[in-house]
């Protein structure tokens, strides 16, 4: 790989607090961004001891074990010389407020952010950084990913969405994600809470004029969920289509009926994937 084709690389942020959760997020980050050509900037909200220095180093060895200033050890396994490196910058950004974080975010055109959270709450949070303030600020995604989740790759993507709100950019983000994971994409219309449910009819004409001739990828599939519990359609969804990502987006309907006002350190019980989260 020409070392210059960086200069235009996706760049996807991930929260480092020297938890669990955040190692394993760090660890997903590493998978996804070989599959999507992504480097890696890992912001370390917690002060390092000061004889460690951050660094900056390019995966290219068969197997290679990339110990953080934290300690976490971030492996790649089973890679070929032909695969993509993700660069690994590590940055101190103990001291950094919240809205010096979302303004590199915004300076570095950052691709997606990626944070770890509990599926059951174990610790206290271990820094003050409020990512629900930040997803505010930027324009682009957030990914949740479980402490738990060992999977490093997607299969079956699900965009829960009332399609009278659906969002073209969002929808071809997922499209390009799915399409490099060679997964597939599943639109779930789910009607948002107070406005009557549509029509098969009506839906699948939604879904045709508003997706399929905006996006250019075969493996996306329509479904016109009639449950109006959403926590119970959510998890019929998610273990009837074997789920590994979950879409929604900041501060719509069904993001602050399943999350509240503000993302939390720990997901809905009811989700065990991880959840991406896009900007309003």
């Amino acid at each position: 790989m020409n070392p210059f084709d960086r200069l235009i690389m996706r760049k996807m942020i991930v929260f480092n607090d020297n938890s669990p959760e955040a190692e394993n997020a760090m660890e997903f980050a590493l998978n996804i961004g070989r599959k999507v050509k992504s480097d890696i900037w890992i912001l370390s909200l917690v002060k390092k001891p000061q004889d460690v220095t951050p660094k900056c180093q390019i995966a290219g060895e068969r197997q290679i074990e990339l110990m953080t200033d934290t300690g976490h050890g971030l492996s790649f396994e089973n890679i070929s010389d032909k695969d993509f490196y993700p660069a690994v910058i590590e940055i101190d950004a103990s001291e950094y407020t919240g809205k010096e974080i979302y303004e590199l975010i915004i300076r570095e055109n950052s691709w997606m952010m990626v944070e770890g959270v509990e599926t059951h709450v174990t610790h206290e949070v271990l820094c003050s950084i409020d990512v629900q303030s930040v997803l505010n600020h930027v324009a682009c995604p957030l990914l949740l990913v479980p402490d738990n989740y060992t999977k490093g790759y997607f299969q079956n993507i699900i965009y829960a969405v009332d399609m009278r709100y659906c969002r073209t950019a969002v929808l071809k983000f997922l499209a390009e994600l799915a399409e490099v994971c060679q997964a597939n994409l599943f639109v779930e219309h789910l009607s948002a809470k107070g406005l009557p449910p549509l029509g098969d009819e009506y839906a699948q004409s939604l879904f045709n004029g508003q997706i399929m001739n905006k996006i250019n990828y075969d493996k996306v599939y329509f479904n016109n969920i009639k449950e109006r519990n959403l926590d119970v359609a959510i998890d019929v969804v998610i273990n009837d289509l074997h789920a590994d990502l979950l879409a929604l987006v900041n501060h719509r309907f069904h993001f602050e009926e399943l999350f509240g006002r503000s993302i939390k350190n720990v997901l809905p019980d009811h989700i065990p994937v991880p959840v991406i989260i896009f900007p309003l």
